[in-house]
């Protein structure tokens, strides 16, 4: 059974959700774009995977930094 949680980052230019996924043999997250004309444009834009749920954690935070630093 996969279950997860929800990340959410403030940044300029939008809201970020990365949804963090688990299951008994994998972990995986994915990082989406929710932008502040139009909520609706949500879109995927990074996916990751580890060995760990705390490896993807800090994949996609360290992503998020590098990608959409904070101001």
């Amino acid at each position: 059974m996969k279950t997860g949680r929800l990340l959410k980052f403030q940044r300029p230019g939008g809201e970020l959700h990365a949804y963090l996924f688990r299951d008994d043999t994998a972990h995986s997250g994915v990082v989406y774009l929710f932008s502040n004309t139009r909520e609706s444009d949500a879109r995927p834009l990074q996916s990751f995977s580890a060995a760990s749920e705390t490896e993807v954690e800090a994949a996609v935070r360290n992503w998020l930094d590098e990608h959409y630093p904070r101001q």
